[in-house]
This record gives C-alpha cells, structure tokens and sequence, in this order.
C-alpha cells in the first residue's frame, strides 16, 4: 500500500464509519437498550402483538403439547356494488412485507427474464426502441408512480371508465387496493432490475458451451433448460434477491396507499412512529427498523454470493466474443411485438397517469381531464413553497455525487488494483448500502446527529448530503471498477517506471482512461440521489424549508384543490432528468448490470 492508496482507503473508511455504521449501531442500540438496560422488551412486543406477527405458540399445562395459532384478516377479494376489489390478506406488519417482496420478485423475475432472452437472443426491427423503452419503468419511483396508479385504475378511474362504462368489456369494475396495488405499482417498477442483470448474465455467457451442447444433440428448450439457463441463474437470481429488498423497503407505496391494508408494512410502520419535528421517536421504530435491516441484509448476503457465480458463466473466455443472435419474423416476430406492446402498455400506466395529471387543470371521474394546462408547471418553477425544494434536490445530489465520484473512484482503485488482505469485506462494505433499508439510515441519522451533543441541526442539509452519499455510493463505484476492469494495469506501470508519481499516474493515467465510465456512474449517483424518498422525508421534516423535491411532492400530494396536479409536474420533472440520464449512462455502461443497479 502506497501513501495514495492508504489515503483513498482511509477516507472510505472514516466516511463509511461516521455515516454509516456508527448510525447502524445506534438503531441497534435503542433496539436493544431501554433506559440504558440491554433488554428483548420491544422485541418481545413486536412478536407477541398479532398485528405485527399473527404467528402464537402456546403450551396447555405440564403437557408437551403446543398450539399454534395464526391471526389473519382480510380478502383477496371482494365485491361492493358493480365493483371487484383485489385487495389480500394481512397476516401481520413483518410477514405482509415479507409476502408482498416475495410476489413482487416472482412476477418481476419471470417477465424480467423473458424480456432478457428475447433481447439478448433476437435481432429484429426497431429493437433499439424497444430496449430504450423498457427501461421507462424505472425511470419512475414507486412513490411517484403510485400517485398515477391511483388515478388509473381507482374504481373510477381511467380503465374502469374506459372498459366498463364506455366499451362494456369488462363485467364489473376492477379495483386493485392494498397489497393488490402495491404488488401491481412494484412490479411494474422493479421488473427492469432483473431485466438488466438477466441481460447482462444472458449476452457473457460463452457461446462455445451451447454450440458443444447443440453438436451432442441438445436444442430448442432442453438447451435453454440444461444449459442457458443454469449458466445465467446467477444474474438472474442476484436480480431476483435485489428486487425483494428493493420491495421489501420501499415507503413511498405505503404512503400513497396508506389508507388500505398498505399501512400495515414494516417501512410505514417504521416511518408513522418518527416524529421529527417535535425531535421524538417511538422506541419500537429502531426495533422494527433493524428487524428491516435483518430481512434486506439477508437477501444482500446472497446475493453477494450469486455475483460471485457470474463468473462461471464466463470460465472458458479466452477473448472477445459476439452473443448468440437470430433475427427473427414472421409469426415469431409478430409474437414478440404482441408481448413487447402489452407489457409496455400495462408498465406505462403509473407514468401515463402522472403525465395526464401534470397537464390537468381539472379532472373529475371521467377518462381524460375535463381541461388541460400548463399552469402546474408554472407554479412549480414559480411558487416559493415548491421552488426551492426543486433547487435544493439539485444541489444536495451534486453536492453528494461530488463526494461519491472522489471517495468512489478511489475505492474502486483500490479494490481493483490492490493486493490487500480483507479487500473483499472493503468491497462488500461500499456495496452494502444497496440493500440498507433507507429508512434504517434515517432513523440512524436522526438518532445519531439530531438526538446528541450535536443537537440541535436546525439546517438538516449536511445530513441530506451524506445520507444521499452513502445510499448511492455503490453505482459510482461500479461504474468505475467496470472501467478498471478493462483497462490494462500495464499503462499506469509505464507511467511509473518513467518516474510519474502515484498520485500524477492516477491522475493522469488511470482517471482519464476510465473518466467515461465514471461520469455515467456519478449521473446515476446524481438521479438515484434525486429520487430518493426514505431518507428525504425522514431528514427533511426536520427543516422543511430545506426540504428536497421528494419530501416536497408528499406535502402537496395531501393538500386539497389542485395539490395532486402539482405533486404529478414535480413527478413528471423528475422522471425526464432521469429519463435523459438513464439513456445516457445506459449507453456508455451497455450492459454491465453491475453498475446500473448498484451490484
């Protein structure tokens, strides 16, 4: 380790230390601690209580036999006038997240992989379009698409108008409400995640292994099924695994969708018993919260052993090589377009809901809006409430993408390029905030910095900063070690022998070599900052004239008259930044899934 190198390791340390694990430890400190006591009390009320666990074991006397019994309530469906509700059941706060991340990641793995094998196998007219497109859905956070689910699909809303009272071709009004709509809304928000790993696992997998299964008389769906497949599960599993976290700690559904069984899930749960503004907070959220950190973690340790299993797809590489691809017609290609088209038309409906709504002076319950304008992105860009939290959503994410792409950079070079024992804790270390609950890390924060000695931080902007810092470090640093990766080590060694120094090597060698791939890492730092919801709201509500764009869209959402309008402008601002980066970074970083999702 030179001086360079200890330098940019010790920076990632002291940052990852104070703003990460240090927060971390506070949560579980007030988990376990009452009054400075260490106790299972607020545990012992969590799984005891059947609205938070509905699971009771019970002894009857000096008998060795036990009851167990499960406290249940709800429907997956029911009927009220001309309406069907697809609704759920609610078996208890823990398992009804737990449930709903697990079918969110089912569907969103079974159509994400489809999508993967059509793309990464099949050449065929307008494919570009189609790939650019099907990224559109993650474009949009759940917090921002619920908002247009609502309008769309309500009882009357915009389908139900238009195939049952318009066109008469549905039987009765479908209404998806609870765990129904936040299954449908994070689905069609999550489905790219394991498209873009299923992708990526899909077009490295060595062509030689299925052309030698192929000459021994394998083909058509015993080739995909024996060897594909397997070769690509990895990728698709560690985008499986990523989807259930990224369901299982997701707010902004909750909120939109608070008034259903929606409420009764872990994050809402967590987020309802934080009270920023009086500077309180309910002990059972840091116990609910670190139950929370367990589920993600869990799933975030797999995964880290099914990146690890990418690399046997890739075992006989011995240079550069083209994937498999057919071009395809006729009744297959007519297939694919029909599948394409529908899928994209249902993935559409959250941002075609929002988008409508953005332009709608006034909408009651009929299909479009009765009057259009655009008056509410007037008074986005123009009222002093709204304004300044669009202003400050741009300087907190460049302000934290700046530090990102410094410390970033020089964490992906370390882990690149150094021989040091423990790198691989360093590198599980800089990814593991992909699979940390945002709303853990608020509670760590407010605990930590605005519950002190520190206290108080009247302007909650340096903690906004750091909080989107850690959150969003792991793309940077992808992005980066996807370059390092391909760049040849031997250049910076030249440099070296001619007498450049470390730093003058790094700075002038290994950054402009790879300052393509960073650049797209730190634009995906800078939007994922943008639309980040649990830790702006938490961290927000301290200040709320400090208050970032995502904190300000809940706050209007809830007010009366237009609010709703203006909520859907600020959505839809959000969701063309975002638009504009994700194709440009897309782009460059093609497909390494690693650094599009964080992995």
């Amino acid at each position: 380790m030179d001086a360079l190198s200890s330098a940019q390791l010790g920076l990632v340390l002291v940052l990852f230390s104070i703003f990460m694990v240090i927060p971390l430890l506070s949560v579980v400190y007030l988990a376990f601690f009452t009054y400075g006591t260490f106790s299972l009390f607020w545990f012992q009320l969590i799984f005891t209580n059947p609205t938070f666990f509905p699971i009771t074991i019970t002894g009857k006397d000096a008998f060795p036999f036990l009851s167990v019994n499960i406290y249940t309530t709800g429907r997956l469906f029911y009927q009220a006038g001309d309406a069907l509700y697809l609704v759920g059941i609610d078996f208890g706060v823990i398992l009804n997240s737990v449930s709903v991340a697990l079918i969110v990641a089912l569907i969103s793995t079974i159509v994400g992989t489809v999508l993967a094998f059509i793309m990464a196998r099949y050449e065929f007219p307008a494919k570009t379009v189609f790939r650019t497109a099907l990224l559109v859905p993650i474009l949009s956070t759940p917090f921002v698409g619920a908002i247009g689910i609502q309008r769309m699909i309500g009882e009357n809303g915009v389908l139900n108008m238009l195939f049952y009272e318009t066109l008469h071709i549905l039987p009765a009004k479908i209404v998806l409400d609870g765990f129904a709509a936040m299954i449908f809304v994070q689905t069609l928000s999550f489905y790219a995640i394991v498209y873009l790993n299923a992708y990526s696992a899909f077009v490295n997998i060595d062509p030689s292994l299925e052309e030698q299964a192929e000459n021994m008389g394998s083909k058509g769906l015993h080739l995909l099924r024996t060897i594909t497949l397997p070769l690509a599960l990895p990728g698709i599993e560690a985008g499986a695994i990523l989807t259930f976290i990224l369901s299982v700690e997701d707010l902004g559904t909750p909120i939109v969708f608070q008034t259903s069984q929606a409420s009764k899930t872990l994050t809402f749960q967590i987020f309802n018993r934080i009270f920023a503004p009086t500077g309180e907070i309910d002990p059972l959220a840091p116990a609910l919260g670190l139950i929370l950190l367990v589920i993600a973690m869990s799933g975030f340790i797999v995964i880290r052993k099914y990146v690890l299993l990418r690399r046997y797809a890739m075992i006989s590489r011995g240079g550069a090589w083209h994937p498999r691809v057919r071009r395809i017609g006729g009744a297959k290609l007519a297939l694919v377009y029909a599948f394409m088209l529908c899928l994209l038309a249902v993935a559409l409906i959250p941002h075609t809901g929002v988008i409508l709504l953005s332009f709608a002076e006034y909408w009651g319950w009929t299909i479009l809006p009765a009057r259009f304008t655009l008056q509410n992105y007037g008074i986005i860009f123009t009222d002093p409430a709204i304004t300044p939290a669009i202003v400050n959503s741009f300087l907190y994410s460049f302000a934290a993408t700046t530090l990102i792409t410094v410390v970033g950079t020089g964490a992906a070079y370390v882990i690149d390029r150094k021989r040091i024992p423990g790198k691989g804790l360093i590198d599980m270390l800089v990814t593991m905030p992909v699979a940390i609950p945002g709303i853990v890390i608020g509670i760590g924060f407010f605990t930590t910095f605005l519950r002190t000695p520190l206290s108080p931080v009247i302007n909650p902007v340096p903690l906004l900063v750091l909080s989107y810092t850690i959150r969003k470090f792991p793309f940077t640093v992808r992005a980066a070690y996807a370059g390092l990766q391909q760049t040849p080590v031997e250049l910076e060694e030249v440099s070296l022998n001619l007498g450049a120094g470390r730093l003058r090597t790094f700075l002038r060698i290994a950054i402009p070599l790879i300052g393509i791939n960073v650049l797209a890492g730190g634009m995906l730092s800078f939007v994922y900052s943008m639309s980040e919801v649990s830790t702006s709201l938490i961290l927000g509500g301290v200040n709320p004239s400090y208050a970032p764009m995502t904190w300000k869209i809940k706050d209007v959402l809830t007010q009366v008259g237009a609010g709703p309008f203006y909520a859907a402008a600020l959505g839809v601002l959000l969701m063309a930044v975002q638009l504009v980066v994700i194709v440009i970074s897309t782009r460059i970083l093609k497909q390494r899934a690693s650094a599009l999702t964080g992995l």
